[in-house]
């Protein structure tokens, strides 16, 4: 009975917070139970159900990492014993759960810390932080740029990108293509394609995503990318570009009358 009751709510949650730009449902480690997790990347919600105290409990919390939350704070609590209450006790636990997520001052909180990451992003919109920002999606970068600081005394970001990063989103688009690893790499580009400066738009699109060769790959990125996304028109234009000799603007003569006046 209560996992179809967690069920229940969790479907009516992931509906409502699917509105509010939150992803798909993650599993979370308990001793005590069961529990999901929701986040937008900066705030969380989850779900749990603790066996021993027979209570549905949402909590919210703020991401430490796009993948680790915070610490959790508690919302609401209703206990649920699978011997006295039934689907219609979990449907009045779904809905105010629900009033709680969709009220207009927890809706405040979560664009509140969605703009503070944009405005965090803008302050550092540099080709390194766009690969820093990738670490939680592949762990094994981190070591990978410290072995290239050891090297070479800095992250040679266009090559890394490349040579290193490049690979990694292949086989992620490839391979894994409706993960949540897969939807945060592509969140992270149309973000940092949005907010970064040239450099850090041309380590994107010509040092990672035009070094990806595989078609079907280059379709699920596609497939991924926000609604909005400067990419979309972007990524599609520059791979045409790819492998052809671009030719110079031809310098304009100058006038007869103009060299004259300047020989004078």
């Amino acid at each position: 009975m209560e996992q179809k009751a967690f069920e229940l709510i969790q479907k009516k949650l992931q509906a409502a917070l699917n509105e509010q730009g939150f992803g798909e449902a993650v599993a979370l480690e308990t001793d005590n139970g069961r529990g999901v997790m929701f986040t937008t990347g900066e705030v969380a919600y989850g779900l749990f159900y603790e066996t021993k105290q027979r209570r549905f409990v949402l909590r919210s919390a703020t991401m430490k990492t796009p993948k680790e939350p915070g610490d959790w704070r508690q919302l609401s609590m209703w206990l649920f014993d699978e011997g006295e209450n039934t689907m219609q006790d979990a449907e009045s636990i779904a809905n105010d759960f629900l009033e709680l997520v969709q009220g207009s001052k927890r809706r405040e909180l979560v664009q509140t810390a969605k703009k503070r990451r944009k405005k965090d992003e803008e302050n550092n919109a540099d080709p390194q932080f766009f690969l820093n920002r990738l670490v939680p999606v592949f762990p094994e970068l981190r070591d990978e740029m410290n072995e290239e600081r050891i090297v070479y005394g800095q992250v040679r970001t266009a090559l890394f990108a490349a040579e290193k990063v490049a690979p990694k989103c292949e086989n992620l688009a490839k391979n894994y293509k409706d993960s949540e690893p897969m939807k945060r790499m592509c969140t992270i580009f149309c973000d940092m394609y949005a907010a970064g400066d040239m450099d850090t738009r041309a380590v994107i699109q010509f040092g990672v995503l035009n070094n990806i060769k595989d078609e079907a790959a280059i379709n699920n990125i596609i497939a991924n990318f926000t609604d909005g996304c400067d990419l979309q028109k972007v990524y599609k234009h520059s791979r045409k570009l790819i492998g052809k000799n671009i030719k110079p603007e031809k310098e304009k003569k100058k006038g007869k009358k103009v060299e004259a006046r300047l020989s004078n």
